[in-house]
Parts: structure tokens; sequence; C-alpha cells
């Protein structure tokens, strides 16, 4: 498939860490519906609230997470297969084609217009050292991003022979990654008898860019060398978190990430730019924790937008379920509702599996109509 010649090297530059990782979430948070600002334990607080780090329990002094890895695609319009299709009708289009080849060839490079395909990526680690003094965590997190579309230009379908032709028609592959290395900070207060956690994530932030626009007919990456056209800068940014303990089951979260906002100008292509950029994000959430079973709820409190030139953003309500047997193994559901035109609800489902409560495999995955699916697994070791 020549499109996926395009969408991974994309990934693969833009997250040196690994060649197909997913969005900014642990696996467990994947299965409960993305939710995690006032639901995640002390270990997976890095990727959530950094204020969780100190909500643990007596039994807990170290904990890992090694690795965690997922990925999602959104392909709404089949626009994969279309420009497969097409691909293959030009290809074998010859110098004076009939009236039936140019009507087919046609018909395909319309069916590409306005076609988008987007994709996430992720990759994180975490090892946590809980404690009544400072509770800390080191993390790494990798998140990628990548958009395409396809712009199909009209004075293309008036052509009478298109394999002698230079095509007007585009397509844009534009992708934008972070890299996170830093430590999170948590500390327990007491307000009006109850437990406040405060907490800090201090972070060393790679940006990463890439911007790539080529005819439709040659969009692939045979002719575009990936490694020395990425663009990427360093950067220091922060995220915050506070979480309150409402009663013995209740928690409520609310958490800033990226609080300095980071832009990085893709590499120019045709006169055409692009602009990665790392906005501030805030999530509030609730948690009810019963033992047996867990309910959450998390809210995007502001949109989040990936590129400065693409109106396509995200933002979501989110609700999630976990029942729990016995600390061994645990149930997990979700529904995240898009608050933005640009994304689709996603239903999810996780599984986890934790024998004695000490090695744990996590499995998530995101389900939405039109072909939009995602997928996560990690390990822990929590002890």
């Amino acid at each position: 498939m020549k499109f996926n010649k395009v969408i991974f090297p994309l990934l693969a530059v833009a997250t040196p860490l690994t060649t197909n990782a997913m969005t900014a979430f642990d696996t467990r948070s994947v299965g409960m519906g993305g939710t995690g600002v006032a639901s995640a334990n002390y270990l997976t607080s890095s990727f959530h609230n950094p204020a969780l780090s100190a909500a643990y329990s007596e039994r807990d002094s170290f904990g890992m997470i090694l690795p965690m890895v997922g990925a999602r695609v959104h392909d709404g319009n089949n626009t994969i297969d279309k420009l497969d299709d097409f691909q293959d009708l030009d290809g074998n289009l010859g110098s004076n084609p009939s009236e039936e080849e140019l009507e087919q060839w046609r018909n395909a490079l319309r069916d590409l217009d306005n076609g988008t395909v987007n994709a996430e990526a992720n990759l994180g680690m975490v090892f946590a050292i809980p404690n009544r003094y400072l509770s800390t965590n080191f993390f790494v997190k990798s998140q990628a991003s990548v958009i395409a579309a396809f712009d199909i230009d009209e004075n293309d379908l008036t052509l009478d022979d298109p394999a002698n032709s230079e095509l007007n028609s585009r397509g844009q592959a534009i992708g934008g990654a972070t890299v996170d290395v830093g430590f999170t900070f948590g500390k327990e207060f007491e307000l009006n008898d109850k437990p406040l956690y405060l907490g800090i994530s201090p972070k060393y932030q790679r940006i990463f860019a890439i911007n790539y626009i080529e005819a439709v007919d040659d969009f692939d990456d045979e002719d575009f060398d990936w490694a020395d056209e990425y663009v990427e800068k360093s950067a220091f940014n922060i995220d915050i978190g506070a979480a309150y303990k409402l009663n013995d089951k209740t928690m409520v979260g609310l958490t800033g990430r990226n609080l300095f906002r980071q832009t990085l100008k893709a590499n120019p292509q045709h006169g055409m730019d692009a602009t990665y950029i790392v906005n501030p994000e805030y999530v509030l959430g609730v948690a009810h924790n019963r033992g047996w079973v867990n309910l959450a709820a998390d809210v995007d409190l502001n949109a989040k937008k990936y590129f400065k030139e693409y109106g396509y953003k995200t933002q979501y309500a989110r609700l999630g379920v976990e029942f729990d047997a016995w600390g061994w193994s645990q149930l997990r559901m979700g529904y995240m509702h898009s608050m933005t035109d640009y994304a689709d609800d996603l239903a999810t489902l996780g599984l986890g599996f934790r024998p004695f409560g000490l090695l744990g495999i996590d499995l998530g995955a995101q389900v939405g109509k039109d072909d939009n699916y995602g997928v996560s697994a990690q390990m822990t070791l929590t002890f």
C-alpha cells in the first residue's frame, strides 16, 4: 500500500524512540475512555495528573511501566484505498487512453478530493518511587500526530492525455511529535481534614515537525529524504496538577499540561507551510472508587489543535468504568464523546491481568465509525 510508505515513515521520523506508537494516555486509561485526571494511580500520574503521584497505598514502594505502546488511525473516507486505486489506474494508463479508461481515471481522481487520514502514535515508560516525603516518578513520553489531506485541481479532470501531463492535484502529509523526558513530584497536604494532593512535572521536551507535498500520482516516499527534511528543536515545559479527596471513595482532579506554548515550523514544500503546535491543555476529572468498581469522568476544558494551518482539533468528554476482581484481573469500558466536528465518538474496551498484584499486562482498544481504530498495550511491575 503506497500510502503507508508516507504515514509510517512520518511516524518513525517524528518519534525516534519507536516506529509505531499512541496518544498521551496509558493503556488502562485507553480502556476506560481516556479518563485519568482523578482516576489514575501513582504509576500513571505522569501521563494524566502529577498530583496523583502522591496518592498511593501503604503497600506501594516502587513501580514501573516498561513499555507502554499504542497507535490509532482514522481513515473516514477510505482515502488509503482510494489513493491506491487511483495510482493503479494512473500507472496502467497509456498514451492514448480510451474514453472509458479516462472516465475511470477521472472518477478515481474525484474520489480523492478532500480526503483525509489522521494517525496518532505513542510510547511511554515510567519508574516511580512513592513516599511520604516527596513522591517521585521518572518518565519518558513520546507522542506523534500525522494528518494527510488531498486537494484535486479541476483542470486535471479535463486532461485528455494524463500520462504525458503534469498533475496539479496534490497530497500533503504533515507530522509533528513531542518527546518528553522529565520527573514528576507529588506531595500530600491536608485541607478541611481531607487529603489534598499537589504535583508538578518539569520536563525536557524535543519537538519534531515534517511537511511532505507531492502530486497525487507520485505521492509516496521514494523521492523524499525523511531524515534530512524533518526539523526539530528543544524546549522546557511543565505539567501541573491538583487532586482533592472529597471522601473515602470520591476524588476530583484538575491538571494543566504543557503550560508553555511551543511552535515549530516544518520544512517548506512548494511554497506551503506547516507549523506544529504544542498548546496548553486543561482537563477536569472526577472518580468514584468502591473497590470492585471504579467510575471516572474527564472533560477537556479547551480544544487541542495540532497544526496552525489546519483547522483540525480535538476536545473530548470522557466516561470510564473498571471492574476489579480481587486485584488479579480487570475489565474496563468507556466512551469518548467528541466536542468538535473534526473527530468522532469512540467506544473503548480494556483488560488487565495482574496475578499476585505484581507483574501486570494491560490491553486496550478504541473503535469508532468510519475506520477509526486504536490499540494499546503496556507491562507494569509494582511492589
